[in-house]
């Protein structure tokens, strides 16, 4: 009797779990699918059923595998009379894990616009104490949701009991006035009941052949359920056991025909190639250009490409940037694709000039060498001396190491700002959990600059215009009571998104605005000789509205500015990539030789035509100036480009170079620049 009943407890609690995995699944759509908007409007509810039928497939893996472990559990302590009691905290613990990991994939999707995926490393890495005091601190609400975690598997448990109970006074006590030989015939039914569903959810089918689901499952076209379809079990396992190997990504192309495919090359061209020399370029400078003596190149933390928008013109949002656009002196490129979707990972693309590849370059900072595309090794061939300036500590992110392998010379942070700072009359207190308040940041990079001796080659990551959004707004004067009217006016409640703060965030991003355009005009008088580029890390991951188009969620702004040059511009669509050869091609000397993935946005030599016909490669997104195109989604048109018949062949093409890119990026990484 005591194996019937451990058998049957085992049944019990994998169609429970099976059961738990449905319910979170259904939680996550109405959570974050239909409440925070990620689904969009045009599902229906076969789509939504075949979701949840699909993702059960994933989740029935994982279950089969916990009913195994249940089930041995039981056995080994069948006759103790603690049986019970060691089975209902083994499922009490299953329970928790899997809640816990529902709830932070939904908060992870809120943030990411993605279920767990390679962020999850960077965040190991990362600063948690920071992180930790974000997440409380923000507009992520995770104190609510570590209530609800608790309380749900709370209730969770209480029900898992009184649904045992049920079946086992159905079940187990009514066949205690049975015989012997009655029992055991119904343990080898039991057992094989078991044996049978727990073959089903590992092969997805009644069969002993396991379906390769990634290959047999009709994924929904809706972008949001297709990635929560695998769920989160299967996307930690993608996340943490994935070999990056890109040889897989061709199976049919060896490294070879791939490097003659992205650079086309002859078809009987012999190896070895070196990269390096395929990848170079040669400056087209024209030859009496003004010399540049310091360059700022300012990587904007969450600054969005949306933020410039004509709808915000009203508040004068990034007014202050928009200033210095005068199409003489001044620049924005006006489709710009980010390279990553993280600031580290922004940075290993704008440090080393290679393709973002999934891979943490930083933890591999004190191994690494200078490739050839690393911007801060053209910059010292110029004669420039590099530095590196973090709002945080230097040590985030091994970003000291970093920076050193890759060619700069110094790198200051925190510490630097706030020694800086600390007789000055800044407002308490002079920093957050990331870093330095920018403005301290920007005045020290002023007076830095004007104690060198040398050309300057400055690399700046700002850290202030990101949540928990605590700058003291009323301060600097910003106009929150404009902002909340512009919210209430401007943007229907149908539309605003969910987010709590939009306010804040707005008075952020006027705030930064005023800023980094003060720093440049104050910069400017000092150094007239400079030039000045400014970009975000990546989107910000907030939006106002509810509804994200992909130009949203994958753009950036690029502003090129000097008081001296008057430069062309060449192309009107780029990405993180291109920004290396534009600062070489603006202060290089001409016939100076550099190696590069991008392309030069601008030069000084205005016989360079201008490319109409181009495109950019960015992180799982590729464009031309008319569409942008993410896998497996529609093609999404800029303003009022016309559709044309060959626009899905190209944009495939687009992609596969970027896939190209991506491989020989990695490549570099693991081999060197030789390919044989």
């Amino acid at each position: 009797m005591r194996i019937f009943q451990t058998i049957l407890r085992a049944i019990n609690f994998s169609i429970f779990l099976a059961f738990l995995f449905v319910c979170i699944r259904i939680c996550f759509i109405l959570y974050v699918g239909i409440h925070g908007g990620a689904m969009g409007d045009d599902v229906g509810i076969n789509d939504i059923i075949n979701t949840l039928i699909n993702g059960s497939k994933y989740d029935n893996k994982t279950v089969a595998a916990s009913g195994v472990v249940f089930l041995v559990i039981g056995l080994l302590s069948c006759f103790f009379s603690s049986q019970k009691c060691i089975l209902n905290i083994y499922a009490g613990i299953i329970f928790f894990i899997c809640i816990f990991l529902g709830i932070s994939n939904m908060a992870f999707y809120n943030i990411y616009k993605d279920t767990f995926n390679e962020n999850l490393l960077g965040l190991i890495d990362d600063d948690q104490i920071a992180i930790i005091k974000t997440a409380f601190e923000g507009h992520y609400h995770i104190l609510p949701k570590i209530v609800i975690w608790i309380v749900s598997s709370m209730i969770t448990i209480f029900i898992y009991k009184k649904f045992c109970n049920l079946i086992e006074y159905l079940f187990v006590r009514r066949s205690e006035k049975y015989s012997k030989i009655y029992i055991f015939i119904s343990t080898l039914i039991a057992f094989g009941i078991f044996g049978i569903l727990t073959l089903i959810f590992i092969t997805s089918h009644l069969g002993t052949r396991d379906i390769p689901l990634d290959a047999y499952t009709k994924f929904s076209k809706n972008r949001f359920l297709r990635k929560i379809t695998t769920g989160s079990f299967r996307d930690l396992y993608i996340v943490f056991n994935h070999k990056t190997n890109f040889n897989n990504l061709f199976p049919n192309r060896s490294p070879i025909d791939t490097t003659k495919s992205f650079f086309n090359l002859p078809p009987d061209s012999k190896p070895p190639f070196d990269l390096s020399n395929l990848l170079e370029h040669t400056s087209t400078n024209i030859e009496k250009a003004p010399s540049i003596k310091h360059i700022f190149y300012i990587v904007s933390e969450s600054l969005s490409e949306w933020s410039f928008d004509d709808e915000f013109d009203d508040l004068g949002l990034t007014s202050g940037l928009k200033s210095l656009i005068d199409g003489k002196h001044g620049f924005k490129i006006e489709h710009f694709l980010e390279n990553a979707d993280g600031t580290i990972r922004s940075l290993d693309v704008q440090l080393t000039g290679l393709f973002q590849f999934d891979v943490a370059l930083n933890s591999k900072a004190s191994i690494m060498p200078l490739f050839p595309t690393a911007i801060a090794g053209m910059m010292k061939k110029l004669g420039y001396e590099n530095r590196f300036y973090y709002g945080g500590s230097a040590n985030w992110q091994r970003l000291d190491r970093y920076t050193e392998s890759e060619g700069f010379d110094k790198i200051f942070g925190n510490t630097d700002f706030l020694e800086y700072a600390k007789d000055k009359p800044y407002p308490k207190p002079l920093e957050n959990t990331w870093g330095v308040y920018d403005p301290i940041l920007f005045d020290f990079l002023i007076a830095n600059t004007a104690n060198s001796e040398k050309p300057t080659f400055n690399m700046v990551m700002t850290t202030s215009n990101h949540s928990p959004y605590d700058v003291d707004l009323k301060y600097y004067n910003v106009p929150m009571d404009k902002i909340n009217n512009f919210l209430k006016t401007h943007i229907p409640k149908k539309d605003i998104s969910n987010d709590s703060d939009n306010d804040r965030l707005l008075g952020h991003i006027w705030w930064y605005d005023k800023q980094v355009t003060r720093f440049i005009k104050e910069a400017s008088k000092r150094f007239p000789d400079s030039l000045f580029v400014i970009t975000g890390d990546h989107y910000g991951r907030q939006y106002i509205r509810a509804k994200l188009t992909k130009r949203i969620y994958k753009s950036i702004p690029l502003i090129i500015y000097s008081p001296t040059l008057t430069p062309k511009q060449l192309y009107n669509i780029g990405s993180h990539i291109d920004i290396a050869p534009t600062i070489v091609e603006l202060v290089s000397q001409k016939g100076f030789k550099y190696s590069s993935f991008g392309k030069p946005l601008f030069s000084n030599n205005h016989a360079n035509k201008y490319h109409k016909n181009a495109y950019a490669l960015g992180y799982y997104v590729v464009g031309t100036d008319r569409f942008i195109y993410v896998p497996k989604t529609p093609l999404e048109y800029f303003k009022n480009a016309l559709p044309k018949s060959d626009d899905k062949e190209e944009a495939k093409k687009l992609y596969e170079k970027l896939e190209e890119a991506k491989f020989l990026s990695w490549w570099i990484f693991t081999r060197g620049n030789i390919v044989k």
